[in-house]
């Protein structure tokens, strides 16, 4: 990263008084999640650092089944203590770090954890049935089930997901994050920023995640902004 925001400033003139839309979908939303704080620090004095983090809120949810394993919350523990991620902890998020010491410090690579305190200013997309996590915490699917088919009980645990990713996405942005925008239909869908669909699916008021994007560069991400559906089942939203 440091050597893409050098080369960003000689070849591309990245330079004051330019904005820098610093994005990343899916395992690369976590990563911008986890990098974004710190991208400020290395571009040239004036430049605006904005973020788009799609579909990196992971939940801390025990999977529907065993044969999922090791979960995302472990996973994401592994990857922290054996990739320097504590480092980047420290560097990025001191108050998250001081939140979640020790062995909880991999909550700060977390989603749910992670996202309040983050402060540069984002807009966050979060399908509440998000397909990634569901296709592998229900079926163990090692992708994203194109049109999942759920028994009775996997449905209630697909909804249980649903209920609490959308009122997680209501707790943000936190007082730590002055400027920050949330996106959360009440879809079955992942990392559609790269997609036809970011132009289609919106949420129950008509709002795509283009629209909710176009909204937040042309505030140049000032303010707040918040497009969450409200309706209870899978795949409730009116825009899905």
């Amino acid at each position: 990263l440091k050597a893409m925001m050098r080369d960003l400033s000689a070849t591309q003139g990245l330079a004051e008084g330019a904005t820098l839309l610093f994005s990343g979908g899916s395992a690369g939303g976590r990563g911008a999640m986890a990098w974004l704080d710190v991208i400020p620090r290395m571009v040239p004095q004036g430049v605006k650092v904005l973020g788009l983090l799609d579909s990196g809120y992971y939940l801390d949810i025990d999977p529907y089944t065993s044969d999922f394993s090791p979960d995302f919350m472990v996973e994401t523990s592994l990857i922290t203590n054996t990739m320097n991620g504590t480092a980047l902890v420290k560097a990025a998020s001191p108050e998250c770090e001081a939140a979640y010491p020790g062995e909880q410090i991999w909550k700060c690579m977390y989603g749910t954890y992670r996202m309040p305190f983050v402060t540069t200013p984002y807009l966050m997309t979060a399908a509440q049935y998000d397909g990634w996590q569901l296709s592998h915490d229900v079926h163990a699917y090692a992708g994203i089930e194109s049109s999942p088919v759920y028994t009775d009980e996997e449905l209630a645990y697909v909804n249980t997901f649903g209920a609490r990713t959308q009122a997680m996405a209501t707790t943000l942005p936190s007082q730590l994050s002055t400027s920050a925008s949330i996106y959360s239909p009440a879809c079955y869908n992942h990392h559609i920023s790269e997609q036809p669909n970011f132009w289609k699916t919106a949420t129950s008021d008509n709002v795509t995640q283009y629209d909710a994007l176009k909204t937040f560069l042309k505030a140049d991400g000032e303010g707040v902004n918040v497009w969450i559906d409200d309706c209870k089942g899978y795949e409730c939203g009116g825009g899905c």
